[in-house]
C-alpha cells in the first residue's frame, strides 16, 4: 500500500476542552464584532449628544479591543487577555459614559449605545474568566447599566424600565456564561476519560508484553536450558561434551534474548501498523495528528508490529504526561504520528510534539517508560531507537526498524 505524504486521521475528531475553547472563542469574536457593527445606525442617530472627542474614544477603544479579540480567536494566541481586555474595556465605558455626553439634558429620553454590546462583554467575560468571576461579572454590569440608565446621562429612564432592561441582561447574560462553562466542564470530562483509558490501555499492554516475555523465559528454560542440562548429565565422551557446551551456548544466547522459540507467530500485513497507529491518533483526546509515506506492502512478524505498535503507545503516553498542554509560545501542544515505508528495508515512524521538551540524559534510571518500554522492546525486535529532545522545543522519538537487523536479531 502506498499513500502520499500528509495523509491526516481525522475521521472522527475527538472532543476536548481545547477544540472547545477555540471554538466559543471564535464564536464570540465573530458574533461579538457583528453585534458591534449592527449598533453603529444606533450610535449615528446619537452622535449629537455627546462629546467628540469622547465618543471617537470609546468607540475605537471598544471596537478596537473587539477586532483584536476576533483576530486572536482565530490565530489562537492571546485569546484570554484580549477577552478580558474586551470586558473591562465595556465596564470602563459604562462607568465613563456621563462623561461622554454633551450635558444631561440633552441626552434625556435616549439610550446609550452600548446596551447594544452588552451581551458580547458577558461572553467575552466567559470566555477570559473563571465561572465564579464571570459570574460575578454577569451581575456586576446591569447593576451599572441600571444605575446609568435612571440618570439623566443615560437617558433618564423610568425605575421600572431600568430594571427591565438590566433583568434581560442578566438572563441572557447567565445563559451564556452556564452555556460556556458546561460545554468546558463536559469537555474536561471527555478528556479526563480518554487519557484515563489511555494510561489503562498502556499499563494492560505493558502487562500482557511482560507475561509474554515470562512465557518466553520459560519455554527456553524448558526447551533449551533444561535439555542442554540433560546432555551434559549424560555426555560420556568428548563428542557428546562438545554438542553440549554448544547446546549449553546456544541455550544462554536464547535466554538472554528471550526471543528463540517465536517462530510459530503468524506473519501480519504491514499495513495492520498503519491502521492500529492511525486508530490510536484518532482515538486521543490530545490531538495527534498522523501521516503515512511510501510502500507498505508485504507482512511483518507478529512480534515486530506488537513491539514496534507498543512502543508507539508508550511514547504517546509519556507526550500527554510529560510534554506539557501548551508550548513556549502558549499554543496549544502538537502531537504527530508519522510513517515512512518501504516495502524491502523496513520503516521508519516517528512520534514528535512540540511540548515542553527534557534532556534526554538527564532522565532519571528508575523512569523505565524509555528504557524499558521504548528502546529495550524494541531493540529485540531487530530495531532501534533515537530520542532528539530539548528542553522547550519539543520532543521526537524516532523508530526504525529494517528487515536485515530482524533476521540478526532472530538468529
Amino acid at each position: 500500500m502506498s499513500t502520499s505524504s500528509g495523509l491526516s486521521a481525522r475521521g472522527v475528531v475527538p472532543l476536548s476542552r481545547a477544540k472547545i475553547d477555540r471554538a466559543l472563542a471564535r464564536l464570540v469574536g465573530i458574533f461579538g464584532l457583528g453585534f458591534a457593527l449592527l449598533s453603529l445606525p444606533v450610535l449615528r442617530d446619537s452622535i449629537d449628544t455627546l462629546k467628540p472627542d469622547w465618543a471617537v474614544g470609546i468607540l475605537i477603544a471598544l471596537f478596537g479591543s473587539l477586532v483584536v479579540a476576533c483576530v486572536c480567536s482565530f490565530l489562537g494566541r492571546g485569546v484570554r487577555v484580549s477577552m478580558a481586555v474586551v470586558a473591562c474595556v465595556f465596564v470602563l465605558a459604562l462607568a465613563l459614559w456621563p462623561f461622554a455626553v454633551r450635558s444631561p439634558e440633552a441626552a434625556l429620553g435616549t439610550q446609550p449605545w452600548l446596551w447594544y454590546v452588552v451581551i458580547v462583554s458577558v461572553g467575552a467575560a466567559a470566555i477570559s474568566f473563571t465561572p465564579t468571576w464571570a459570574g460575578v461579572y454577569t451581575v456586576l454590569v446591569p447593576i451599572v447599566y441600571t444605575v446609568l440608565r435612571i440618570l439623566p446621562a443615560g437617558g433618564g429612564a423610568s425605575v421600572p424600565l431600568a430594571l427591565l432592561d438590566a433583568t434581560y441582561t442578566l438572563l441572557l447574560g447567565s445563559f451564556l456564561v452556564i452555556v460556556i462553562a458546561s460545554l468546558r466542564q463536559a469537555a474536561s470530562r471527555v478528556d479526563q476519560a480518554q487519557a484515563t483509558a489511555v494510561a489503562r490501555y498502556a499499563a494492560a499492554a505493558k502487562r500482557a508484553a511482560t507475561e509474554q516475555e515470562r512465557t518466553r523465559v520459560d519455554t527456553v528454560i524448558h526447551d533449551r536450558v533444561l535439555s542442554s542440562l540433560l546432555a551434559a548429565a549424560r555426555s560420556t565422551t568428548p563428542e557428546d561434551r562438545r554438542i553440549a557446551v554448544q547446546m549449553a551456548e546456544r541455550a544462554l544466547v536464547a535466554l538472554q534474548s528471550a526471543d528463540a522459540e517465536t517462530e510459530a507467530s503468524p506473519d501480519l500485513p504491514r499495513t495492520v501498523l498503519v491502521e492500529r497507529c492511525r486508530a490510536l491518533a484518532e482515538a486521543l483526546a490530545a490531538d495527534v495528528g498522523f501521516a503515512v509515506a511510501g510502500s507498505f506492502e508485504g507482512t511483518l512478524p507478529a512480534r515486530v508490529l506488537e513491539g514496534v505498535y507498543s512502543a508507539v503507545v508508550q511514547a504517546i503516553v509519556n507526550s500527554i504526561q510529560h510534554a506539557g498542554s501548551t508550548d513556549a509560545e502558549g499554543r496549544p501542544v502538537a502531537r504527530h504520528i508519522s510513517l515512512l515505508g518501504d516495502a524491502r528495508e523496513g520503516f521508519t515512524l516517528v512520534v514528535s510534539d512540540t511540548g515542553s521538551g527534557f534532556d534526554p540524559d538527564a532522565v532519571p534510571a528508575d523512569r523505565l517508560g524509555m528504557r524499558i518500554s521504548i528502546r529495550e522492546r524494541v531493540n529485540s525486535i531487530g530495531g532501534s531507537v533515537q530520542v532528539r529532545s530539548v528542553p522547550g522545543s519539543g520532543t521526537s522519538v524516532i523508530i526504525e526498524w529494517h528487515a536485515g537487523r530482524q533476521q540478526e536479531a532472530f538468529a
